[in-house]
């Protein structure tokens, strides 16, 4: 019974205390090692290879879209996690929206160190570095210079100096997180089996960004506060419980998520030709508003997901839909790196 109340208490307290500038995922969880370093190769398995790609705004007449790759290493690390271990994560960032081809490219490291407190429980500290690069094309754009009293003319001079822009800068980031993972061989019913919570601090260094020689401004700290709880139903299906709070300067996103997860086939005992199943199901929420049914499938290594934003209320009228799909593969019971994993 004290475990229902704590589970019940937990859901409860990440709304109201998780109650920004950069570009968003819905599935928020599977960006997180890039969101987190401190989570960097904070997995069960070796190496982990992850995409996503997110869809904006469809039917709105203009596109906007986000695309992310990261690979994942351990380093030092035996399969239970009970020793000291370095996780490294190579990534990449592709966000480009709007008619004037605003894009954000980015590609970085992020490095985590892992450590051990008691047989369940470690503590993890990671730094993120990046190299970025904002570009725009203002040749494609009206503006209302170009009125010719009738419609806007794109062969009238718009009188704008510039017509195109791209700067780069580096850019820095940390974080930190606790972790509790229960080893059962099968899950018992009524158990926590993971817990996890963390926080992150992006954009450390505060990199200088404008488009021309006559601003200067400077991008704001941002910060992420996040959970995640797994509780077990039965020896065969668990809930899933995440919760995320970002700050950046005057803005503020707010996610949360709930799903279900259950076995569809065991793997074979005593051949390999059969690979364990799992079906995912359930919703991330954003508190403006706005609702993502989820899906995904494991099958083996791989899992495949696909989300969905649904615009509730008034936001609704200005807001379209978008599409997510994330793809990873795990490298779960062997390194490609050694032979031995002990």
């Amino acid at each position: 019974m004290l475990k229902s109340y704590f589970l019940i208490l937990y859901f409860f307290i990440s709304v109201q205390f998780i109650v920004a500038q950069d570009f968003h995922l819905s599935q928020i969880d599977k960006t997180i090692a890039m969101i987190n370093p401190a989570l960097t190769a904070n997995y069960d398995g070796w190496e982990k290879l992850s995409f996503q790609h997110r869809s904006q705004w469809l039917g709105s007449g203009t596109q906007f879209t986000t695309s992310y790759g990261m690979a994942e290493f351990s380093i030092g690390r035996n399969k239970l996690m009970t020793k000291p271990f370095v996780g490294l994560g190579i990534y990449f960032t592709d966000d480009v929206g709007g008619d004037s081809k605003m894009s954000l490219k980015s590609s970085g490291l992020t490095l985590s160190g892992n450590l051990p407190l008691t047989k369940n429980n470690w503590f993890s500290a990671g730094i993120q570095a990046s190299y970025t690069n904002r570009s725009a094309d203002f040749s494609n754009l009206l503006f209302y210079s170009q009125w010719n009293g009738t419609q806007l003319d794109p062969s009238v001079n718009s009188g704008e100096l510039n017509n195109s822009a791209a700067y780069s800068y580096l850019d820095a980031g940390a974080g930190f997180s606790y972790n509790y993972k229960s080893r059962p061989n099968i899950p018992v019913a009524g158990e926590i089996l993971d817990f996890q919570i963390g926080v992150s601090f992006m954009h450390l260094n505060r990199p200088n960004i404008r488009f021309t020689s006559f601003t200067d401004d400077n991008l704001y700290i941002k910060s992420c506060f996040h959970s995640n709880l797994k509780y077990a139903l039965t020896d065969r299906a668990l809930l899933e419980f995440s919760a995320a709070q970002f700050f950046q300067g005057p803005h503020r996103e707010t996610n949360v998520g709930i799903f279900y997860k259950t076995v569809l086939r065991e793997s074979s005992r005593y051949t390999n030709l059969k690979n364990v199943k799992y079906l995912t199901i359930g919703s991330y929420a954003r508190l403006t508003g706005v609702l993502t049914p989820y899906c995904a499938i494991d099958i083996a290594s791989f899992k495949l997901g696909f989300s969905y934003d649904v615009e509730l209320g008034k936001i609704s009228r200005a807001y379209k839909q978008s599409a997510e799909v994330s793809l990873s593969y795990l490298f779960s019971k062997k390194s490609v790196f050694k032979k031995g994993n002990t």
